[in-house]
């Protein structure tokens, strides 16, 4: 049962969202792919509820010590943090979210961080534009905005969502035990660490890193394919690198080993002797630890190397750096570990917390010391505990459908068993996962282009009406437009694909050499890129049309009876009315002396010319109506009346008389 402390949801959206995770969470269900998956179809219930199943199905509640009711109020309150706009709205950060997850399912990110890393990357996804006004930075900065002023034109809108996504942490509370719940997957990692990690994937989505990110895509698969290399030529030496070279000895080299003593040499053979024997009992004492820990200790020798590649976009410890008003508000620590958050609290509690801050931290310690019982019986079963009554860290055996869970291997050293655990990857380095992290989530987020063509259509038309109503706020405040966002001079195709073109498609090219599952994403990308094109013909052709319609003469309704210059052009309206701009045009000069002068006017066109032609055409209808009329039987029959001569002493009376019998008598 769903139960929320800060937040009130209605009975039957508590049932939709309970049923629809229990349904998710289920192994057996089968989640759709991308191709089939949109989230602007449905409830925000349901939306609750395939995000809590997500979840649970990645154990992520479990390892960041939340429950999924804990968890929904802090969904909830996301939900709220975000405003209605068309695009930046809740629904985008769900999308996100779930692109995420089937990145790290169904594209193999998963082999290459822990859980722990998932769960600050789900939760930087759905806070990732969290008070995102609809006004991008460029924007608040040339209007200079309060929040431009307070982040001082840094990452603004990035910056502003990393506050209230630290203040709804703070709020709920919702990394209290994620240092015993991590511990218990070998990778303990305190709250300000991963606060830190959360900021620093949500700052990294400002688009203005999206090279540096592309590079360290880039840097990242040199990496990785340097160390599959070398897994290869390990598990399959080549049969020539079995048999090393020898080189003849020179005549100096056989003349010092003939002036050896053969004490020398004896004492030699022996030392050589024992040696081996050690080495043979010391490399069967620790096989199994070289085994685990063989990939581990390639990544730490070569850390210098791979530190020099893979760039932090952060750090930079200057003021120009987006990280540094969260370093003023002293969220980092000073002197250690870069960017490593204060375990001081950040956020003021809210009076509703200072209320219950005892009563919480009366029943922390109540369940502190009911665990602490539970380790000592522990301990006798062979578990350990420290001095800081904490326990060893020993993986659960607990295997969820990401396959994301460590490696834990038992080894025996000195006489001690010792549980060592290792990722499913040799990537150990929490800089390394970060960056990594930092280069899913930005690839999540530009993710739309790459979506079925109706999927993407529906998010492109959201952020057309969200860039050009921008564009037009941008004119009634008297800043310069946009680029893309004055709807007057761009259209949606040009947006699209020059989108597509330019942004996703170099660094999904990368990102799918990385993953190549997610091939099937570029495939995606270059079917919606021809129905761009096809699309941007049909307005092409529709343009055409219009133009033709457009270029033509003044409409006759309008005109005089009487011929009238009447040019064929494009019909422009002016202050006066409206006027055709001819086609065709000719310098002509008139006047002489100091009176001529040059114009220019409709090409081989004069009123005399056109008076004459319209003349004729005007004969030309008149005969023709004149036949007609001459064909009709009451016109013949009157006709033949006017010619008869009268008699000028007949009265009107019986002119009329003589003509109606004759039409009757026809």
């Amino acid at each position: 049962m769903l139960i929320l402390r800060h937040n009130t949801l209605p009975s039957e959206d508590l049932f939709v969202i309970e049923r629809r995770m229990i349904k998710v969470a289920d192994p057996s269900y089968k989640v759709k792919d991308l191709a089939h998956f949109t989230v602007l179809d449905k409830s925000r219930a349901e939306l609750y509820g395939y995000l809590l199943g997500f979840m649970e199905r990645l154990g992520l509640c479990e390892s960041i010590g939340v429950t999924p009711s804990e968890f929904l109020d802090f969904l909830v309150d996301i939900d709220h943090g975000y405003l209605p706009n068309a695009y930046h709205s809740f629904y985008h950060a769900v999308d996100v979210a779930i692109v995420l997850y089937h990145m790290v399912c169904d594209y193999d990110v998963a082999s290459y961080i822990s859980r722990i890393d998932i769960a600050a990357l789900l939760i930087a996804g759905l806070c990732h534009d969290i008070g995102h006004p609809g006004k991008n930075n460029n924007y608040q900065v040339n209007l200079k905005t309060d929040l431009a002023l307070r982040y001082s034109n840094k990452s603004v809108l990035e910056s502003y969502s990393c506050t209230l996504t630290m203040d709804l942490l703070t709020k709920h509370k919702l990394l209290k035990r994620l240092e015993s719940a991590s511990s218990s997957l070998g990778l303990p990692t305190s709250e300000p660490e991963m606060r830190t990690m959360i900021i620093k994937m949500i700052l990294a989505t400002d688009m203005i890193f999206h090279y540096e990110l592309q590079e360290n895509l880039a840097n990242l698969l040199e990496i990785i394919l340097e160390e599959r290399t070398i897994k290869e030529e390990r598990s399959n030496p080549h049969p020539s690198s079995l048999h090393k070279p020898v080189l003849p000895s020179t005549t100096e080299e056989d003349e010092e080993d003939n002036n050896n003593d053969d004490d020398d040499m004896k004492q030699k053979q022996e030392e050589e002797e024992e040696e081996e024997e050690e080495e043979k009992e010391a490399a069967a004492a620790a096989a199994a630890a070289d085994e685990v820990t063989e990939d581990s200790n390639q990544a730490i020798n070569s850390s210098a190397e791979e530190d020099s590649r893979l760039k932090d976009i952060f750090s930079s410890q200057g003021a120009k750096s987006a990280i540094s008003y969260f370093r003023r508000k002293s969220y980092f620590e000073e002197d250690m570990i870069p960017l490593n958050l204060k375990t001081i609290p950040v956020f003021p509690s809210s009076p509703e917390e200072l209320k219950d801050d005892d009563e919480e931290d009366e029943e922390e310690e109540d369940e502190e010391e009911d665990e602490g019982d539970g380790e000592e019986g522990n301990d006798e079963e062979g578990g350990t505990r420290n001095n800081s009554n904490k326990k060893t860290a020993i993986a659960p055996e607990v295997h969820h459908s990401s396959g994301i869970d460590l490696i834990t291997t038992t080894i025996r050293e000195n006489g001690v068993d010792k549980t060592v655990f290792t990722p499913p990857n040799y990537i150990m380095e929490p800089q390394q996962r970060l960056i990594l992290c930092q280069i899913v989530l930005h690839a999540a987020d530009i993710s739309n282009a790459l979506r079925p063509w109706h999927i993407c259509l529906s998010w492109s038309n959201l952020v057309c009406e969200e860039f050009f109503l921008q564009g037009d706020a941008e004119k009634s405040k008297g800043l310069k437009v946009s680029p893309n966002m004055d709807r007057c001079q761009v259209s949606q195709t040009t947006i699209g694909l020059q989108f597509g073109d330019f942004v996703v498609s170099p660094y999904f090219e990368i990102f799918a050499a990385l993953f190549p599952k997610a091939d099937e994403l570029l495939k995606t990308l270059t079917e919606n890129r021809s129905q761009w094109i096809k699309l941007e013909e049909e307005i092409n052709d529709k343009k055409d049309r219009e133009d033709q319609e457009e270029n033509q003469r003044l409409p006759s309704s309008m005109l005089p009876d009487r011929p009238i210059i009447n040019p064929s052009g494009r019909r422009v309206s002016v202050a006066a009315g409206m006027i055709v701009i001819p086609d065709e045009l000719e310098e002509r000069t008139v006047g002489s002396g100091k009176y001529k002068r040059k114009y220019w006017g409709v090409r081989s066109v004069s009123h005399s010319d056109i008076s004459s032609v319209r003349d004729q055409q005007h004969r030309d209808r008149s005969e023709v109506v004149r036949r007609r009329k001459s064909e009709e039987p009451n016109f013949v029959m009157t006709r033949k009346l006017r010619m008869t001569p009268m008699s000028p002493r007949r009265s009107s009376r019986e002119k009329k008389s003589s003509t109606l019998p004759a039409i009757s008598q026809k």
